[in-house]
């Protein structure tokens, strides 16, 4: 890996640590790219469940750097175009991916960041975490991370968030949903850790895998195509040696740990 990002594997858990403290891991294109790189080689690992992502020192990520907006700013349509996709790439392959993916947020996660905190499936996060897609206050504009948001959260909390470049705390955010449980800034990283371990062992890799694959078509389907779609998942599933062991366990009522 680069500069920007640090990828380190713990037991069944891949973390990706955006690692530019003194800058506030702001991201830019390099980050991008490292963070794209990291993910995929967290994908492939067949001995990872979970995919972390989180931020050295006090923040997530304060969102876009600085000296990168001034390069965009001067940069070609084309240019621009390819870069918007980078952003696009990362963040609808953390949505797709087939691994649990975790944000585990202290401080600020702002526009770009902000859009990788709700690609994810869970979102772990401390009093201190803020929230807020600031771009408009910049004359720039949500694209990339606008369709995420009004995949996990309401239209009217979305329109709020992206027209006015409000920045939210930890309470705001828990109650329009970004995050369903709010930890105390020297525990979230525990209660983070406690709940991987438990999920690892407690649930099937296959299974997992297949239900992130539902959530992540299914919406875009009218119902007819989505319970035909899922009628063709469920008999994929009930092929599969994870089902079989698992009726099996409990049919014996013997506990099941899975590898």
């Amino acid at each position: 890996m680069g500069t920007r990002v640090v990828v380190e594997t713990k037991g069944k858990v891949a973390y990706l640590t955006m690692n530019r403290p003194e800058k506030r891991n702001a991201l830019d294109d390099v980050a991008v790219a490292e963070l794209t790189e990291g993910l995929n080689l967290a994908e492939q690992s067949p001995d990872v469940r979970a995919i972390v992502f989180r931020g050295e020192g006090p923040a997530f990520s304060a969102g876009a750097d600085l000296d990168y907006l001034q390069k965009l700013s001067r940069n070609s349509p084309d240019a621009n175009l390819q870069d918007s996709r980078m952003l696009k790439d990362l963040l609808l392959g953390v949505y797709r991916s087939k691994k649990l993916t975790c944000a585990l947020v202290r401080g600020p996660a702002l526009a770009g960041a902000f859009g990788l905190v709700l690609a994810c499936d869970m979102v772990f996060a401390s009093e201190k975490a803020k929230f807020g897609f600031t771009e408009v206050k910049i004359g720039f504009v949500p694209a990339i991370v606008l369709n995420f948001a009004l995949r996990k959260l309401r239209e009217s909390d979305v329109r709020e968030l992206v027209l006015t470049g409000k920045i939210i705390d930890a309470s705001a955010a828990l109650r329009t949903g970004v995050l369903l449980q709010l930890h105390p800034d020297d525990e979230v990283e525990s209660q983070l850790g406690s709940f991987l371990d438990e999920f690892s062992v407690g649930t099937s890799a296959n299974a997992i895998a297949m239900t992130k694959e539902l959530l992540s078509e299914v919406p875009d389907m009218s119902i007819e195509k989505a319970l035909e779609y899922s009628a063709a998942i469920n008999v994929e599933a009930r092929a599969t040696d994870d089902f079989r062991k698992g009726v099996n366990s409990f049919l014996k009522k013997e506990k099941l740990e899975w590898s």
